[in-house]
């Protein structure tokens, strides 16, 4: 049972999911590959902290001020990835030439030169994502993301590779920190491994996926029913707790070490991240931005408007605003 405990965790945090403690919200309507355009639904922009709704006016005017937005997403939602395009159209729109990046979780730091060619309309998108290994490494819809990007090199927008490399994260996965060699720990920028909201958050959602105590479903057929039973025969080993806390620590500080650098080298630039949920909120990306001198940072939640996701997010609010995505309503 602890062996299916930490390896469901693994998979839900490693994976990066996206829903990250809270229940699902209404299932994305499924659209072809480069649709997102067709995913556009009506929105309205909450504070987060307070519930009350904003106008279009002072919601881009609280983006324009920042120097870094965090747009968080479901992975496999649609509707998320139109409105994370929505925000980047708009503050293209409203930039008035300001310079500008769009900082991928979607894509690890060894593959920036990839970006910076696609950028320069040296390769197309077939050799961009055969290059940084996109279905291997990150295996999403390209369609849900390749508007996005395109949108922001048209605009001129520097593309910035954030995540951590899959071998730094892997070998911590199995080995810790202590394990990395000297040359991939020099790849590791600083860690904050003892924030206790962080930690909080993070010590949320294992109690949500069953604590310590276990994690099978009805249909995990072959899950142990007594928790002291031993792993499968085949079964890899498996993390411990801390090691998977570690990595999650490593992907946000090296997605918020990334971003900063390119601040401090563009004054007058501004950043906008599209990474997941649990990425993109107030002790995540936000503050370790924060930590490291960027001044003014905030994020945005989408959330569909239905079976009480909106309800849930404002209860415990993580983020500066919600963006309200709101489904057609079903004809009487």
């Amino acid at each position: 049972m602890m062996y299916r405990v930490l390896t469901a965790l693994a998979v839900f945090t490693l994976g990066c999911g996206g829903h990250y403690g809270t229940r699902p919200t209404t299932p994305p309507t499924k659209r072809p590959m480069g649709s997102i355009v067709n995913a556009a639904l009506p929105y309205q922009v909450l504070d987060a902290r307070t519930g009350r709704q904003l106008d279009d006016g002072a919601f881009w005017a609280s983006l324009l001020a920042a120097r870094a937005v965090c747009v968080g997403e479901d992975h496999t939602n649609p509707h998320h990835h139109w409105a994370q395009l929505e925000i980047v159209n708009q503050l293209v729109k409203r930039s008035a030439g300001a310079p500008l990046a769009l900082g991928l979780e979607m894509i690890q730091r060894p593959f920036q030169g990839v970006l910076d060619d696609y950028g320069a309309k040296r390769i197309d998108a077939a050799a961009l994502r055969s290059r940084v290994g996109w279905e291997e490494r990150w295996g999403y819809d390209w369609g849900f993301y390749g508007p996005t990007i395109d949108a922001a090199v048209a605009a001129g927008a520097k593309l910035l590779a954030l995540n951590a490399a899959r071998e730094i994260t892997k070998r911590v996965s199995k080995k810790g920190l202590d394990g990395l060699t000297p040359e991939e720990r020099a790849q590791v920028p600083e860690l904050v491994l003892d924030d206790p909201a962080h930690r909080a958050w993070f010590d949320d959602l294992m109690e949500s996926m069953g604590g310590a105590h276990g994690h099978s479903t009805p249909k995990d057929d072959d899950a142990p029913a007594n928790p002291h039973e031993a792993a499968p025969p085949d079964a890899p080993a498996m993390p411990s707790a801390e090691r998977i806390y570690t990595v999650q620590v490593i992907w946000d500080e090296t997605m918020a070490d990334g971003a900063a650098r390119w601040l401090a080298a563009t004054p007058a630039g501004r950043a906008i991240i599209l990474a997941g949920n649990g990425h993109c909120h107030d002790s995540a990306i936000v503050k370790r931005l924060e930590r490291r001198g960027v001044g003014k940072v905030v994020s945005v939640r989408p959330v569909i408007d239905a079976d009480g996701g909106v309800a849930e997010v404002l209860a415990k609010p993580m983020n500066d605003f919600v963006l309200v995505l709101q489904m057609p309503r079903p004809a009487p």
